[in-house]
């Protein structure tokens, strides 16, 4: 390196020091340069005195300050006293600004204040270093978030809406994982829609388990195949049903988009809408089905629709046409002239006439004509023309196949008359009575039986006709008839009619209506059939059968009415033999000591063995047989016992009427004496009672009349339901011959239950019952559900409920339910009459008990609380307005060893007195407690009788059972009443006790209870 040697070592230093200057200034120009220019704001910060040494153009563009004005300011003068963390700006910058020193830069967000004060969020990288002179300096590099914060508030306000819309839209919004099958993601619709809570997240095994329909499970999972095969973001729909929690079935429709992939490009994750369509959806299926039933109407009706434009000569059919006509519609072009060609000759002339008259007359018609073909056959055919603004004549028609309803009309015919000639020779008298007319033409064999020319029977009116009846049943077939009329109903009557010679031959007499329809048909048709011969036969038949009856009933000996080894029938000396009240479902295996059975019909016509009686005991008995027809048998048993002992009992009975008749003489001594002294009790004690009955009879008659109501309207509707019966039969054969054995053996199954089980429900549990069945039976689809669930809750049967559910979808179902429930009404209505029936007998039942006293013999094991209803009932109309019974009675039975007849004078006296003192307004109570002597051991029943009248004063209640003592009025007591109670009480070594004060009186009775009881 060559040296300069004319520079002097200060002029080298000096150049050296310029040299280094000019390089300082360019280094310090470059990063000016960077510095101005920087693209983020970027301040110099001097931290001891807490003021900006130097900024760049940016951040005075941000902030809105000039670098003087800057330069003058710290960083506490720049922003607000407290940041958004709600720490001091001063605070949390000196905390920053340590963290830079530790680890050489920070980044924070921080809050900045512009030249107007508004906040200016920013984020902030801070880098902090050391000069040489030790000073300590921070560089901070800001960028403004106002972008970045209304990109976050937009997507706040969009995650809001979402939330919003997840919440509140109607669908159930879902996020499925397909690896897990979790729900990520469900809103709260899932319980609105069908009632199970989002929580916890449901999985596909819990859906599959209690929501989605197994039928379905298929399309579902062909569905999810499908979307992870395809592997793209097209949106894919499916309707499918589920279970709402209360197991009505609902239909959904999903729509679902694969939602995010993994890296292979596979889904992992399904977002699904699902919408609840079950409305849209029955209408859709009801729809369909209609269509598809009015295809198959028109099918089966082989008709068709034709249109002809008159001017065009343009022709227009119906698909149903072509297949009426065996034309392919698309090698055939119809025309007028085409559509005349298929007719036969005479008949094509009556066709283009008809349309002739149609177009110019404005003539509608309708014929029938005959279409050639193999074979031919019969249409009708009907048009008529209008007047189109755009296209000018039009006619349209229709063709319909009657060939087959023709050849029946035909034979109708001609079967109408065979039958007039059949009646002729058979002795039946054919009527049809127009009713609007009030005509009748008769035909048939009525010389023959009534001796009337036809001619002179035909003037007959409906009241000349009346007139020949005889005047016995003249009203009451009258009644039949107005009845047969008002409902359209059959009609069927026995009556004698008069004949030419004025004698009287009884008829029976059938008629029906052409149609049952009230605002249809008013001809009635039917028959007259002498039937002299058939009620003659009738009554040897009844008197036959009457006859064997009573042999068969009363005889002595025990007989059985068998098929094959099951017992049919027994009379009365049979149940009596063998100790049964009922054979239903007996064998006679189950009566026969023979472990080798095999049956009655291998068995000689007389044999003898060992038989069994119910309670199992076995005795010697002689079997006869006889077979009556094919596998059935009468069959009479002989007790053998009765023959072995007679001998001895013969001497038994010897021995006994000799000491009988000893002691009869001594009995009748004493007797005679015993008589007179009751002679004069007795007669009181009657005239007691009979004052007692007197007081009952109009209350009696009263609670007959109320039953008796009640089996008369009872009747009357099951008069009715059996018309109607008769009504539907032949239908109902018709249908149930065409349905499987399994639904004839179901439908019975519902019928019969309902019959014996019965759940009347009323009122708002009602409603509610009829809303729930009739949801349920929409949701089966079945036709009328609001009437179904009507009847079945209004007839108590819901219990057959799951029987109607597997029947209700059929389309004849409503046919067969209005068949069985008529059934059902009817048995109610005979059960009515039955507990009518038995309310009377119990009545009676009663008063014949109390028409009984002082009966002789031993005393009777007698349920107590039966014995204290039987006089209940008889007092009940005089106390059901005004009193109210008060029933405190043992959870189980009391019997007790008495003479019941003796003790129903009790109860009554009591009782009526108790009605008399709280002159027939207040609370009477009948309590029964079972007690046991603690010393004695033996069982008490203690009747208490309370009432709330005016009670007894202490004057005289010493006196109340003394014979003529009395504090009623003249003629309204005898004064007998509690003395009868205290003797007959005393009779059944009892006591009475009484304990009274005004509002509250008590008789206790206190008699022996039965061992046995």
């Amino acid at each position: 390196m060559e040296t300069d040697s004319g520079i002097t070592l200060e002029e080298a230093k000096a150049k050296i020091k310029y040299l280094e200057s000019l390089l300082r200034e360019k280094e310090e120009n470059t990063y000016r340069t960077f510095f101005e220019e920087d693209e983020d704001a970027v301040v110099i910060l001097d931290l001891e005195t807490q003021l900006f040494i130097d900024c760049n153009v940016k951040l005075t563009s941000l902030l809105g300050f000039t670098k003087t004005e800057l330069q003058k300011l710290s960083v506490f003068d720049i922003s607000p006293k407290y940041q958004p963390n709600g720490q001091p700006s001063e605070t949390l910058a000196v905390k920053y600004i340590e963290d830079g020193f530790k680890f050489g830069n920070v980044k924070f967000d921080w809050i900045h204040l512009n030249r107007e004060g508004e906040e200016i969020p920013c984020e902030v990288k801070l880098h902090n270093y050391v000069g040489k002179d030790g000073k300590r300096f921070a560089k901070g590099v800001l960028q403004k978030k106002d972008t970045l914060v209304e990109l976050r508030n937009k997507l706040n306000q969009k995650e809001k809406l979402l939330e919003k819309v997840t919440k509140t839209l109607p669908a159930i919004i879902y996020i499925q994982d397909l690896a897990t099958d979790e729900f990520l993601y469900l809103n709260n619709s899932i319980e609105s829609f069908l009632g199970f809570e989002v929580e916890p997240i449901l999985t596909y095994d819990y859906l599959i388990k209690n929501i989605l329909h197994p039928d379905d499970l298929h399309l579902i999972d062909a569905h999810a195949k499908k979307m992870v095969e395809e592997k793209n973001t097209e949106i894919y729909v499916l309707d499918f049903r589920v279970f709402h929690q209360n197991g009505n079935v609902h239909w959904f429709r999903v729509w679902e988009t694969n939602f995010s992939f993994n890296v292979d490009g596979i889904p992992t994750e399904v977002l699904g809408v699902a919408q609840d369509i079950t409305a849209s959806k029955t209408i859709e299926l009801q729809l369909k089905k209609q269509n598809e039933l009015s295809e198959e109407i028109r099918r089966i009706s082989k008709s068709g629709v034709w249109e002809w434009n008159v001017e065009t000569n343009q022709m227009y059919w119906t698909p149903d046409l072509y297949y009426l006509l065996k034309v392919e519609p698309n090698q055939f072009k119809p025309n007028i002239q085409s559509l005349i060609n298929f007719f036969a000759n005479g008949c094509k002339e009556k066709l283009v006439d008809s349309l002739v008259n149609a177009e110019k007359e404005k003539i509608p018609f309708d014929l029938e004509l005959e279409i050639l073909s193999e074979p031919n056959f019969w249409v009708r055919v009907q048009g008529k023309a209008i007047q189109s603004e755009t296209n000018g004549i039009v006619i349209i028609g229709s063709i319909e196949d009657i060939d087959d309803s023709r050849k029946k009309r035909i034979a109708l015919l001609e079967n109408e008359a065979r039958f007039h000639k059949v009646a002729n020779q058979t002795g039946l008298i054919i009527y049809d009575y127009d009713i609007n007319l009030n005509q009748i033409e008769w035909d048939g064999a009525i010389k023959s039986v009534l001796g009337y020319e036809i001619e002179e029977f035909n003037h007959l009116d409906i009241e000349g006709w009346l007139n020949l009846i005889h005047p016995d049943d003249r009203m009451f077939t009258k009644e039949l008839l107005a009845d047969a009329i008002g409902t359209r109903s059959p009609y069927h009557a026995f009556y004698r009619l008069r004949k030419k010679d004025n004698s009287y031959i009884p008829i029976e007499d059938r008629g029906t209506f052409i149609s049952n329809d009230i605002t249809g048909s008013n001809r009635q048709v039917g028959v007259l059939e002498n039937v002299s011969a058939k009620y003659e036969f009738e009554l040897k038949l009844q008197s036959k059968e009457e006859r064997f009856r009573n042999f068969y009933n009363f005889a002595s000996e025990a007989i059985i009415i068998t098929d094959g080894d099951m017992i049919l029938d027994a009379n009365l000396a049979f149940k009596k033999l063998f100790g049964y009240d009922f054979i239903h479902h007996l064998s006679v295996k189950e009566i026969i000591a023979d472990p080798l059975w095999n049956g009655i019909d291998n068995k000689d016509k007389i044999f003898s063995l060992e038989g069994i009686k119910k309670d199992g005991t076995l005795i010697p008995i002689q079997v006869n047989k006889k077979e009556i027809e094919e596998g059935k048998f009468i069959i009479s048993f002989i007790d053998l016992t009765l023959i072995n002992e007679a001998e001895s009992i013969k001497q038994a009975l010897k021995e006994i009427q000799e000491k009988n008749n000893l002691i009869i003489t001594q009995k009748m001594e004493l007797e005679k004496t015993i008589e007179e002294l009751k002679l004069t009790q007795s007669q009181l004690i009657l005239n007691e009672k009979m004052a007692s009955l007197g007081q009952l009879i109009a209350g009696i008659a009263h609670e007959i009349n109320n039953p008796m109501g009640a089996i008369k309207a009872s009747s009357q509707l099951i008069l009715e339901n059996i018309k109607n019966q008769i009504l539907n039969q032949e239908k109902i054969i018709q249908l149930l011959a065409n349905k499987p054995f399994e639904k004839r053996k179901l439908f019975f199954k519902w019928m019969s239950e309902s019959f014996e089980k019965r759940n009347q429900l009323h009122g708002s549990e009602a409603r509610k019952q009829k809303k729930l069945i009739q949801e349920k039976l929409e949701s089966l689809g079945c036709r009328d559900p609001e009437f179904v669930s009507e009847e079945v809750v209004d007839a108590g049967v819901q219990l057959g409920l799951p029987i109607i559910e597997h029947l209700c979808h059929e389309e004849d179902f409503l046919d067969f339910f209005n068949y069985g429930i008529q059934y059902i009404h009817t048995s109610q209505n005979l059960n009515s009459i039955l507990e009518s029936i038995q309310r009377v007998s119990k009545i009676l039942y009663a008063l014949k008990n109390f028409s009984h006293f002082d009966k002789k013999g031993n005393k009777i094991n007698t349920d107590l609380i039966a014995n204290i209803e039987t006089v209940l009932i008889l007092y009940n109309s005089q106390m059901k307005n005004g009193i109210k019974i008060i029933r405190d009675y043992p959870d189980s039975r009391l019997f007790i060893d008495c003479f019941p007849d003796d003790l129903i004078q009790v109860w009554t006296n009591l009782i009526f007195n108790a009605i008399q003192a709280m002159s027939y307004k207040g609370t009477l109570t009948i309590s029964i407690l079972s007690e046991t002597d603690p010393i004695t051991k033996r069982n008490w029943a203690k009747i208490n009788i309370a009432d709330t009248g005016s009670g007894i004063p202490d004057s005289i209640k010493d006196r109340i059972f003394e014979p003529f003592f009395t504090t009623k009025e003249l003629g309204e007591g005898s004064g007998l009443g509690l003395d009868i109670v205290r003797r007959v009480v005393q009779k059944h070594d009892g006591k009475i006790e009484v304990f009274s004060k005004p509002g509250n009186t008590i008789f206790t009775i206190i008699l022996p209870v039965s061992t046995n009881s």
